[in-house]
């Protein structure tokens, strides 16, 4: 099915309009009871680890629990249509990854407009992101110039698994196969997880991601990197040559990030962040997101926003440019 793609010219003066301005006072009062996460991804998944980071110490600090409601699938769909349908009382967050700023491209009922209204709390980290490949089933191929002959050799024979059709693994196998000029069939499944067990038999060969979700099964070798998709070198990775060294032009930058519901009044966003921040000076989760392979960020609100805005319409465009369809609608 072709994709539908929703128009633009809304949806920055909607999230200018529900921003908080960071003046506020904080209110004294919260919380007074458990603050329910909501994980757009299945349980199981690498972003569990990162998150309960952030949540144990979040608890420490104001001595109620965060409770993760983990709502995978459709994209990260179902979890942002709880956030968007809660109430803006600080007891209900989105945390989703890059993968929020495609959503409005496949799925008219979040068009980005609708999706705008979600309140930008922190940029949580950034994450270090990768073509990962199968040992098992590419065991000659170990960079890009390889898996392109491999493919060329092999016609049809070569798979990228995503966690679902119309997210931003779909979106990256699809602008992997484009950049390298070869066909390259997408495989669909609910969460980093699943997929990564039929890469590592060998039953699909490649997927594009963050490392934090295949680093242990890389350090096992049973899962190997072929290119760092960015301009920079992993310091997980030294070794390994990014897209743009290797001659291709291919970059996929990866966020966690923290969203509140639509119209949450601005002090307890600034009362969030303040505390989220505080979290991620924290030197033992500074210290946690180095091994899984991410940054520390804690930007404002206003930074965090005007990034959000810039990745929805340059995801729009990578998927106008690289006809990309879902098959989900």
């Amino acid at each position: 099915m072709q994709v539908q793609l929703s128009t633009t010219a809304g949806f920055a003066a909607a999230l200018t309009f529900v921003l908080p301005a960071l003046a506020q006072n904080p209110p004294v009062n919260w919380p007074v009871k458990p603050v329910t996460v909501v994980v757009p991804f299945v349980a199981g998944g690498s972003t569990d680890n990162e998150l309960r980071l952030y949540t144990d110490k979040l608890q420490a600090q104001t001595g109620q629990p965060f409770v993760f409601d983990f709502r995978g699938g459709a994209a990260s769909s179902i979890g942002a249509g709880v956030v968007l349908k809660a109430a803006p009382d600080g007891y209900t967050f989105l945390a989703p990854n890059t993968g929020l700023t495609v959503l409005p491209n496949f799925y008219p009922a979040f068009n980005h407009s609708v999706v705008a209204t979600l309140v930008p709390v922190t940029e949580l980290s950034n994450r270090g992101t990768g073509v990962v490949a199968s040992v098992a089933g590419l065991p000659a191929v170990n960079n890009l110039k390889d898996l392109v002959a491999y493919a060329k050799a092999n016609p049809g024979k070569l798979s990228c698994n995503t966690a679902g059709s119309g997210g931003i693994t779909h979106i990256v196998c699809a602008s992997l196969a484009n950049v390298l000029g070869v066909d390259i069939l997408p495989v669909h499944y609910k969460g980093v997880a699943q997929g990564q067990i039929d890469l590592i038999a060998g039953r699909t060969q490649v997927s594009g991601g963050t490392l934090l979700a295949a680093m242990s099964q890389i350090k096992t070798g049973k899962l190997k990197v072929l290119a760092i998709t960015g301009p920079k070198r992993s310091p997980l990775l030294p070794d390994v040559a990014t897209t743009y060294e290797q001659g291709f032009d291919l970059e996929y930058p990866s966020w966690l990030g923290w969203f509140a519901p639509p119209k949450t009044p601005p002090a307890l966003v600034n009362r969030m962040n303040a505390e989220l921040v505080k979290v991620l000076r924290s030197p033992e989760v500074i210290a946690g997101l180095e091994k899984l392979g991410a940054v520390p960020v804690g930007n404002t609100p206003e930074e965090f926003r005007k990034k959000f805005l810039t990745e929805l319409t340059k995801w729009k465009k990578v998927v106008e440019d690289n006809k990309i369809q879902s098959t989900e609608n």
